[in-house]
């Protein structure tokens, strides 16, 4: 196998051209993969970002790199690479970014971020 580039992110240029998503919280860039029931987004998080409360339908992800303070309906976990997580349906929940961090979330809400 080759090396073909270098990169600045860890998502392979294949994510990169995918749809960007139009996230209205600074600090946050993502791209999106969709079909009739499910997307999934591919964001990265820079350090010290704060997604402020706020609750949707339900939402699973992977923490690929980095680590994030995830607080689901009054509960706090601290997450690190390679941890998984799920957020029910209508739950408020809020999210702290420690580092840089990118992760890989599923929704069933095709339009959360209108599109």
């Amino acid at each position: 196998m080759e090396k073909t580039q270098t990169l600045k992110t860890i998502w392979p240029p294949e994510i990169l051209d995918l749809p960007q998503v139009p996230v209205p919280i600074a600090g946050v860039s993502g791209h999106t993969l969709r079909n009739s029931e499910k997307q999934i987004y591919f964001f990265r998080f820079e350090e010290g970002t704060n997604v402020p409360d706020h609750s949707h339908g339900a939402q699973w992800g992977y923490l690929v790199s980095g680590e994030m303070t995830l607080e689901v309906d009054g509960r706090t976990e601290l997450y690190q690479a390679g941890d998984v997580y799920h957020i029910p349906a209508n739950k408020k929940h809020r999210t702290v970014f420690s580092q840089e961090s990118y992760v890989i979330d599923m929704a069933d809400e095709l339009d959360r971020y209108g599109q």
